[in-house]
């Protein structure tokens, strides 16, 4: 298996058209699970304040000749927005559910040098929102703060069910291991959504970047 995140810039009120078109392309594909995510101002976060040039898509596919295929194709309509990159991943860890189950099915491979990416997904229980809302302040901040964090960022995929996730990119391992399993807010938030029962489902993958093309926020991404 092999995963693909990938993000375009484009000029108000042409990123929802184009976010939308690849959504409709992308249940015609091979992908095995794909999302797209909808960009929201991390410190907003998890309040739904909208980033409108943005589009971030996030997929799972079989092997590296049908990724390659959908870039080439229906993903090719990206290539001319102001701002484009490409991430090629591998699974190497997850664990919980996101839609019902595991989009990764349990697949895991061995941690290896250089950057790796992070995904989150949680469902936030209506009762719970004004709790999560305070505990997600500070470990924001932190992560921004983060030793090691190359980019970061929110996004919601359902507005109507309450499902929000993070997405960010680390310069190894370490650094993404450090700030996740580390004591300090994270952490404290962590506990206290599990003994609060905050989320009726959440899911968290590691990913190693096996390839980038492009750039993002004007920085060249390079392995």
């Amino acid at each position: 298996m092999i995963a693909s995140l990938d993000l375009a810039r484009f000029p108000l009120g042409i990123a929802e058209r184009e976010a939308l078109g690849l959504r409709r392309a992308g249940r015609r594909s091979d992908a095995a699970f794909a999302r797209l995510l909808l960009p929201m101002r991390l410190r907003s976060m998890p309040w739904p304040v909208p980033r409108l040039t943005i589009a971030y898509y996030f997929a799972l596919w079989p092997d590296e000749a049908a990724l390659a295929r959908f870039r080439a194709g229906p993903l090719a309509r990206w290539d001319d927005a102001g701002e484009r990159l490409s991430l090629t991943l591998r699974p190497v860890q997850s664990f919980g559910s996101w839609a019902g189950d595991d989009p990764i099915g349990g697949e895991r491979t061995e941690a290896s040098p250089g950057p790796v990416a992070l995904i989150t997904h949680s469902r936030t229980r209506a009762r719970d929102l004004g709790r999560f809302f305070v505990a997600d302040g500070p470990v924001v901040r932190t992560l921004e703060d983060a030793p090691g964090r190359l980019w970061s960022d929110g996004f919601v995929d359902d507005l109507v069910r309450l499902d929000s996730g993070t997405l960010s990119l680390w310069r190894d391992t370490a650094a993404a291991t450090a700030f996740a399993y580390a004591p300090g807010v994270h952490q404290s938030a962590v506990k206290a959504q599990r003994d609060g029962g905050w989320f009726t489902e959440s899911w968290f993958a590691r990913f190693a970047v096996e390839a980038a093309a492009g750039s993002w926020r004007g920085v060249p991404f390079i392995l």
